[in-house]
């Protein structure tokens, strides 16, 4: 059955309707968007408290969904071309425990993007005026910018939030080339004068080194509340021909899910506007099955192109011969089911990276979302572990990787990481205007806690545009052992630098 959606809503306010729509579609309809642009507003989103992995989500636990799909199999969105317009600091798009879903035919755009943007307008030796975007309200107050959105049914604000305190991750927009700085239109400013809507002029003791047309794109760094689109334990999900303008919070973000597609996504800033997303574009993390990403286009996010993962859960206690307590360690980390009864799981020397000998069968699970931690009982007898001093990698829940046919371009950080034991490729891509390895492989159980090690890929028939693009670099505790990743052949690439 197709399910109209000019039965349900108007284009002025699509959040309630779609609500019922969802609610109203049963195994294989289609919930069909007539070509339009459609508003959805915090005020009538879902709420629920989930944790997002990547986030600051212990902090935020509480999230807001412009479109939330819980336990619906066999459904399509099709937008058919239309525009979904979301007003607010909240996720776009989630989908919780669905099976057989697909996504297709629409863009995704904030109405005020969370990524502040200042152009330079002008400047001189110690005046700059700036230019903001239209969507993206601020006042000027005590020699400070806030920025905010404001809701049109009850006046208050969706948000509020003050440069000089929150933002301290800033990417410069030089046409396609961008690159991270410290410099900050606000942070040394010494008078701040609100000329219009779109304008300030900034005064310094001495003007920061900007170069005119420049676009200085912050985040509120200190939170990440949110992600911009989310999967959760879902299963066989096909996401094709969107656009995505901006996503606010994190990224696009699947965790603990099965068989993802991404076919002909295309990540890119709305007009006027020069940051495509708040960190990342696509973020997975703990999946398995298959991982396609093709024909995709990544441009100007704030972060990472792709970041594909597992979680390496650090020993906290041994119970038994057969049972230990694992924690998550990264403040980011934690707030999900991160093992299934018959998950295959390796233990790590977090000193050195060194694989304990054997593999390890889940015969149950206990978690204690709050204190981040999990009690697993194994078929096996454990070997001789001790706490804070090995680490384990649910390898069940690593995907096959496929990255082709795509386009990278104009990041201030990497394109891809990927880290995966499953037999993966990364083919046919372009990279172009990236300020760190193009390719980047980790594997990490000192910093962000992100396994595992890579055991089959290859990496052919790339463009490649700096000197070293593919960078190998596992980090523990001391030196990682030589063998952390195996039979991964890098091959046909072309490398289209110039040498000086």
């Amino acid at each position: 059955m197709i399910i109209n959606m000019n039965m349900y809503c108007t284009f002025k306010n699509a959040s309630i309707g779609t609500k019922q729509a969802i609610a109203d579609a049963g195994d294989g309809d289609v919930i069909s968007f007539p070509k339009g642009t459609y508003h959805f507003f915090k005020d009538y989103s879902e709420k629920r408290i989930y944790h997002m992995t990547n986030t600051d989500s212990f902090i935020k636990p509480e999230k807001y969904f412009a479109i939330l799909i819980e336990n619906k199999n066999n459904i399509t969105i099709d937008g058919n071309g239309s525009t979904f317009v979301i007003h607010g600091d909240i996720c776009a798009l989630a989908l919780v425990r669905c099976k057989g879903i697909t996504l297709k035919n629409f863009t995704v755009k904030y109405n005020s993007p969370t990524n502040f943007e200042m152009t330079v307008k002008s400047k001189s030796f110690n005046k700059i005026v700036y230019s903001i975007p239209e969507n993206s309200h601020f006042y000027v107050k005590n020699n400070s910018i806030t920025f905010f959105e404001q809701s049109p049914f009850t006046k208050k604000y969706y948000y509020e939030y003050k440069n000089n305190n929150e933002c301290y991750c800033n990417v410069i927009h030089r046409g396609d080339e961008v690159f991270r700085t410290i410099l900050s239109p606000i942070r040394t400013a010494v008078k701040i004068k609100r000329l219009s809507a779109t304008e300030v002029e900034c005064t310094y003791l001495l003007s920061p080194k900007f170069k005119i047309g420049d676009t200085v794109a912050m985040s509120r760094n200190k939170c990440r509340d949110s992600c911009g689109i989310f999967f959760w334990e879902c299963a066989d999900v096909l996401s094709e021909n969107i656009t995505v303008n901006y996503m606010h919070g994190f990224g696009w973000l699947s965790q603990m899910c099965e068989n993802l597609i991404f076919n002909h996504i295309q990540f890119k800033p709305a007009d006027s506007y020069k940051t495509s997303s708040f960190a990342d574009c696509i973020h997975i993390c703990g999946c398995k099955g298959y991982a396609k990403i093709d024909n995709c286009l990544f441009t100007h996010p704030h972060d990472d192109g792709i970041n594909i993962h597992g979680a390496f859960l650090r020993v906290k206690n041994v119970i038994d011969e057969n049972t230990v307590e694992l924690e998550f360690v990264h403040n980011q980390q934690g707030g999900y089911k991160a093992f299934f009864e018959g998950d295959s799981v390796l233990f790590y020397d977090i000193s050195n990276l060194k694989q304990i000998a054997g593999q390890y069968t889940v015969n149950s699970s206990v978690d204690n979302i709050d204190e981040k931690t999990v009690t697993v009982s194994f078929n096996e007898k454990l070997p001789n572990l001790k706490a804070k001093e090995f680490v384990c990698e649910n390898v069940s829940y690593n995907p096959k990787v496929t990255i082709s046919n795509s386009i990278f371009n104009a990041i201030p950080t990497r394109g891809i990481l990927c880290t995966t034991d499953k037999s993966s490729q990364i083919f046919n891509n372009q990279f172009s205007n990236l300020k760190m390895p193009d390719i980047y492989i980790s594997c990490d159980c000192k910093e962000w806690y992100e396994s595992g090690p890579c055991k089959d890929l290859k990496i052919y028939n790339n463009k490649f545009s700096q000197k070293n693009p593919v960078v190998l670099e596992p980090l523990c505790k001391g030196t990682p052992v030589d063998n952390v990743h195996e039979n991964i052949q890098i091959y046909d690439n072309i490398y289209d630098i110039i040498i000086e």
